[in-house]
């Protein structure tokens, strides 16, 4: 017996048909004990239903049983801070393994894999769990996967490919975050911490302001993920940093009027174009 589902969110507009499968593209983010999902209209281009859960992916799907359908297109985000990125002038495919463990520790059975990042001529090489790959397997067929920081910096990218001056962006998840500093079109910073508290998630900011010597009353911090403005985690950034927003929501979509009710900054990695294809 599984264990019980914790849902955060699972919405489906009244459009989304279980039996159409194959005109969805199908997006979910994996984390150690994380689950969520987008289902995007690919011909309407409009995503239609979202779900979020704090239970491994073996626990939603008897409650959720038609993530098990075919889609046009399933694509996998790995959730995790095991990751390293390598310029592409120095990376060879078959040196994968060897960049992660000079960063990081593979346990047994755990895959390493890689995204390109083509327009910052980098590489994310990160892990998949064994854990993961068997849930994944287990479920889906046939799936594409990259990692959350590839996501990211891909598409943040897109938002600041015009921009000059630097700023940081934050995005929370459940029990991690990821932090990533731009100046202009250029990423100076990049990494993936966990964190229990408020104070934690403060803490790394302020050091990485410090060790990039960012001023926090010029440099500002665009949120994303799972923050709200009324939350310990604001209160505590806003005490150091003035030039707090909001990351928007992707404008070359559309979506459900079941989104009117998610915030626009929330959900990010689910609701961007994807680039996974390894």
């Amino acid at each position: 017996m599984g264990e019980e589902l914790h849902t955060i969110l699972n919405k489906q507009d009244e459009a989304f048909d279980e039996r159409q499968f194959l005109k969805y593209d199908l997006t979910f983010e994996i984390g150690d004990k994380t689950f969520s999902y987008s289902v995007l209209d690919s011909e309407k281009n409009k995503f239609l239903a979202i779900g979020s859960f704090r239970n491994h992916l073996n626990d939603v799907i008897p409650k959720v049983p038609w993530l098990r359908n075919p889609f046009h297109l399933i694509r996998g985000i790995i959730s995790n801070t095991r990751f390293t990125l390598i310029p592409e002038a120095l990376f060879s495919a078959s040196e994968k393994d060897n960049y992660y463990n000079f960063i990081l520790e593979k346990e047994s059975g755990d895959n390493v894999s890689f995204d390109k990042l083509d327009h910052l001529g980098l590489y994310s090489v990160y892990c998949i769990p064994v854990h993961t790959r068997r849930e994944i397997s287990a479920v889906f067929s046939k799936v594409s996967t990259c990692h959350i920081s590839s996501i990211l910096i891909e598409n943040i990218w897109m938002n600041v490919k015009n921009m000059t001056g630097r700023k940081v962006f934050l995005n929370l998840r459940d029990g991690q975050f990821d932090l990533l500093v731009f100046n202009g079109n250029q990423l100076v910073y990049c990494n993936g911490f966990h964190f229990r508290t408020p104070e934690d998630v403060a803490y790394y900011v302020i050091f990485v302001y410090e060790q990039l010597n960012l001023n926090p009353e010029e440099t500002g911090l665009c949120l994303l993920g799972n923050v709200e403005k009324l939350s310990p985690v604001y209160d505590l950034l806003f005490r150091y940093i003035r030039l707090i927003e909001f990351m928007g929501r992707n404008e070359g979509f559309k979506y459900s009027y079941l989104f009117d009710e998610i915030p626009g900054h929330s959900y990010f990695s689910l609701l961007t174009p994807a680039l996974c294809g390894s």
